[in-house]
Parts: C-alpha cells; sequence; structure tokens
C-alpha cells in the first residue's frame, strides 16, 4: 500500500494538539491571596482545601505583600512567612500549621506531585519545611542541605545547598504502592521542561499512608508559597505563559497542514 503523506501530516498535528490540551489535574492551590501583614490563622482562600488553615499553638505565620518567584513559574497573591531568629527549645518558636485537603490522596497505585516554593530568611531556624502524611520534604534539623525525612530520622539528602536568601522550587513525585511507596524529590527544575529524568533525593523505605491533611512546619525564619499538589509533573509547575486551548491548537495543526499543503503544491 502506498504511504499517504497527508495522513502522517495530520496524525502528527493531532498528536500535538493533543499534548496542547494535556496538563494533568490540579487538586489543591494555594497562594497565599491574603491581606498582607494579616495571620493565616483561620484564612480560607485557595482551591481544592476543605476547611480553614489552623494551628495547635506556637508561632504565628504572617502573610506577604509579595510572592517567590522560580523562573518562569506561575505565581499570584503573596506569601506566608514566619520570624526568625528564635531562641531555642522553645516550643512557641515552632510554626505547625495544618489545612485539610478536600480530597484525600495515597491510595495504593495512584502517584500525586507536590510542589512549593521555600526560602530560608535571616535568622532561618534549624530546620524548615512541609509534612505530607509522614515524609518531610525540605530542611531536616541541623542539616546544610535539603532532602526528605521519614517518621524515625531517616534521611536522604540532595546536593542541594542551604542558603539564606535563596528560594528553592521543591516537586515531590509521591507514587503509592501497597507496602513502602516511592518518594522522588526535584530540587529546582525548569517550569515548562518535562519531569526530569534523575530525582535530587529518594526514599523508598516507608509506607506514607492515606494523607488527609498538609502541615508547614520550621522552627521560624522561612517563607513558603505557591503550594501545589497534582496529578502530573506540568500541572504543579505551571508556567506564567497561558497554555494554548484546545480550540487554538486545532486551529494552529490546521494551519500547519495549510502551509504545508502550499509548499506541495506552489501556486503558478
Amino acid at each position: 500500500m502506498p504511504k499517504n503523506p497527508w495522513m502522517h501530516k495530520l496524525c502528527a498535528a493531532c498528536l500535538w494538539t493533543g499534548a496542547l490540551a494535556s496538563g494533568g489535574t490540579l487538586y489543591q492551590y494555594e497562594s497565599f491571596s491574603y491581606p498582607s501583614g494579616s495571620s493565616l490563622f483561620l484564612q480560607n482562600g485557595g482551591s481544592g482545601w476543605s476547611g480553614t488553615w489552623g494551628t495547635p499553638g506556637g508561632l504565628d505565620a504572617t502573610i506577604g505583600a509579595a510572592s517567590l518567584t522560580s523562573g518562569a513559574l506561575a505565581v499570584s497573591g503573596g506569601s506566608l512567612s514566619t520570624p526568625g531568629s528564635q531562641p531555642p527549645n522553645q516550643g512557641s518558636s515552632v510554626a505547625t500549621w495544618v489545612r485539610y485537603l478536600g480530597t484525600q490522596q495515597g491510595a495504593d497505585n495512584t502517584t500525586v506531585y507536590l510542589s512549593f516554593l521555600l526560602r530560608p530568611d535571616a535568622g532561618f531556624g534549624y530546620y524548615g519545611g512541609l509534612n505530607i502524611g509522614s515524609v518531610f520534604a525540605g530542611l531536616s534539623g541541623n542539616q546544610s542541605f535539603y532532602g526528605l525525612e521519614g517518621p524515625v530520622n531517616d534521611l536522604s539528602l540532595s546536593s542541594v545547598p542551604v542558603v539564606a536568601g535563596q528560594t528553592v522550587l521543591f516537586v515531590l513525585r509521591a507514587d503509592f504502592h501497597p507496602g513502602n511507596d516511592s518518594l522522588s524529590l526535584y530540587l529546582n527544575p525548569t517550569p515548562g521542561l518535562p519531569e526530569p529524568g534523575v530525582a535530587d533525593a529518594t526514599k523508598t523505605n516507608l509506607d506514607v499512608g492515606l494523607i488527609d491533611f498538609l502541615t508547614i512546619n520550621n522552627y521560624g525564619g522561612f517563607t513558603m508559597d505557591e503550594l501545589r499538589i497534582g496529578s502530573t509533573f506540568e500541572s504543579v509547575t505551571p508556567t506564567g505563559i497561558p497554555e494554548p486551548s484546545y480550540a487554538a491548537g486545532v486551529a494552529l495543526a490546521a494551519a500547519l497542514l495549510a502551509w504545508a499543503h502550499r509548499k506541495r503544491h506552489p501556486r503558478v
């Protein structure tokens, strides 16, 4: 059977258009778009959550006017900060802020992505990051590099150092299995590009369990922003450039086919 170059062109255009329309599902998003200077207590913005932000007590967390940034990552609203230079060994110096998810995560044979921006500020405490189930992502106690930590202080550290004033983009991939789960942490991946092939830190020795809530957890002196949970790497690392709609993709594919036709059959 002779090859049909137009069918090849059409199939390629359709595949390209389908790729434009895909990007996964964003389950939860928090941009901390609240009045500057206000407390996080009882704030209920964002999307995909159940209830408000709460705390069992300890260090307050306040809203800053400016967002953290990381390359072309889409950002909005403000950011969340805790005051630094806290005295040692004080329960009142621990910031613990909890919010429940609108949709439970962690069922076996599923994959979830979590992303957030984290910046250690002047006088930052000896640890700071985010708890998701039984795993902690961020700066573990008295370490110099970011990584993952299990419930019994077992660490998997990256080679990315903790530097005051430098914002880091965290993307955690969690593959949930019967028994122990597979966790892959990417640090400062490039938004708009595919998921990296190699993680900066991994853990395969714990069962994260079902996840109903997240906990912002630090000893003061950290700023956090752009908290996302989604089904794909792309869903939690969107860029500031709006993705073309499906209709726009179809129109562009049609234009490309028309251009190819004119190249093949020029007017005389």
